[in-house]
């Protein structure tokens, strides 16, 4: 391989916040709110030119998921707030309940909405924004102490001092630049999820749809009744596995994208999100794999939409309204923390005497290979993410916030969604803020404080003295469903297929 060499250059300091977050993603956004509001000084740098990661920029809709099966609110906090801020903007119907998967619960959202309610959000926390600008490299010291961080903008290649710094890069971004230790994907073979452009269409006649459902309930999850139909606010369609089988072996739907319909109503008349396009063997942290990704998604979802008019009921003068700016990637690099999450805490609803966020969505994972995803249903384990989780070895002024958190792979499959990682984020920023008001490294923080003052914010954990907040309308009547007719398998459920 041919080289050129850079020669040495001087860089310019445009910063010295105490608190630096690269990347504003969920778990991004949780984070340098929270330690804004616990008194630090924030920049919060993001390439795009707006927040929301996943939730904007790919498009990702709805979130997942904020309550259990009894309809209590196990993530609250900073997403909480979000989701209500969105509803008072009447960009969000807020939490309502899910034909599709037996969540616990969903909360769409208008994703121009969202951009808007966070620029507010993180506008009245105090934070200070970089937009446009991407995060290239940092320093450490010998006492393993990140000292600087440079970053690339329009204004050319900028140096930044951060007193401590909060990676929501989603991709573990520094602490690789850093040299310090991670792993990807699977532990077996290192296979990742696969991506997934979502997009969104709009023209869906609604009541043609509905009607549609209930004369071809036996191609959807679980054959859901004309009652249950008719009861969502926010319709969600999930099915057709057998259709798509045969359209695929004909050659009229995408061989490589997910071999089922999902999609999501939004808030806007006759919108859907549509989670179906898939490419396998990607790796989101290579520039070629996520080049032909970013080309054959978009393939994917021309067809996808035209087969969705041919077939469904409601379809016929839907059009394509939007692509995510990027596709979405749900797995790259795992940090190597100071304790990894396992599948085990996960379904056994533990908690940990430093945990500082609660999740509550399914063991979801899209297959690395083949077709069958495995779901086990959300809102039945409600569990704990440990601090430690968060500390990559090595290193004393990084935390990690995000899906590039300690897990394992069957872990991260439950850890990695939207509303689980802005909480993750909350209490980063809040450990963060923490250390450097008292002037401690990431491992001296005293988790105890950390959880009283989540608590004290509005957050809930486990074994805490936290009010209980239930909607009875989202306590899950139906939640062992086989979904064998959308390629889905949940192994926990009575009759599997």
């Amino acid at each position: 391989m041919n080289y050129i060499e850079e020669p040495a250059r001087r860089i310019p300091v445009v910063a010295e916040p105490d608190v630096l977050v690269v990347g504003g993603g969920p778990a991004g956004i949780g984070a340098a709110v929270a330690a804004a509001r616990n008194g630090a000084k924030v920049l919060l740098i993001e390439r795009y030119g707006f927040v929301g990661g996943n939730l904007t920029v790919a498009m990702v809709n709805p979130m997942f998921t904020f309550h259990d099966i009894q309809g209590k609110q196990v993530i609250r906090g900073v997403a909480g707030e979000l989701v209500d801020r969105l509803v008072a903007k009447t960009v969000s119907p807020g939490h309502v309940t899910d034909l599709t998967f037996d969540n616990a619960s969903m909360s769409p959202f208008d994703p121009e909405g969202m951009k808007l309610v966070l620029f507010e959000l993180l506008e009245e926390a105090g934070v200070e924004l970089m937009l446009h600008t991407t995060f290239a490299d940092a320093y450490t010291d010998d006492q393993g102490r990140v000292t600087g961080v440079i970053v690339e903008n329009k204004s050319g290649r900028q140096a930044i001092h951060p007193k401590l710094v909060i990676d929501c890069s989603a991709d573990a971004d520094v602490v690789a630049r850093i040299g310090a230790p991670f792993v990807k994907g699977r532990e077996s073979d290192g296979a990742m999820q696969p991506v997934t452009l979502f997009y969104r269409v709009a023209g869906v006649d609604i009541p043609g749809l509905k009607a549609w459902m209930k004369a071809n309930r036996q191609l959807l999850k679980d054959a859901p009744t004309d009652e249950e139909i008719d009861a969502q606010s926010a319709l969600a369609f999930l099915g057709m596995k057998e259709i798509i089988k045969q359209a695929m072996e004909n050659g009229d739907y995408p061989k490589d994208a997910a071999p089922r319909i999902l999609m999501y109503e939004l808030p806007q008349q006759g919108q859907f999100a549509v989670n179906c396009t898939r490419l396998q063997g990607i790796d989101g942290t290579n520039v070629a794999d996520l080049t032909r990704a970013e080309v054959e998604t978009r393939k994917q979802a021309w067809a996808v939409t035209e087969f969705m008019k041919r077939h469904i009921g409601g379809f016929e003068q839907a059009y394509m309204l939007d692509t995510g700016v990027q596709v979405g990637v749900r797995e790259t690099r795992h940090i190597v923390g100071d304790y990894t999450m396992t599948e085990d805490d996960v379904l056994s609803s533990r908690a940990f005497e430093d945990g500082i966020a609660c999740g509550t969505f399914a063991i979801d994972i899209h297959p690395p290979e083949g077709e069958q995803q495995v779901f086990t249903g959300s809102g039945k384990a409600v569990y704990e993410i440990p601090y430690r989780s968060l500390l990559p070895q090595g290193v004393h002024n990084v935390l990690v916030a995000g899906r590039c958190i300690s897990a394992t792979h069957n872990a991260f499959g439950s850890v990695r969604v939207m509303a689980t990682a802005m909480g993750i984020g909350q209490g980063a920023g809040t450990a963060g803020a923490l250390a450097v008001k008292r002037g401690l490294t990431t491992r001296e923080v005293d988790a105890g404080e950390v959880r009283r003052l989540l608590l004290e914010q509005g957050q809930y954990l486990m074994t805490e003295e936290a009010a209980t907040v239930i909607d009875e309308s989202l306590r899950l009547l139906k939640s062992d469903g086989s979904g064998g007719t959308a390629s889905h398998h949940n192994p926990f459920a009575k009759q599997s297929s």
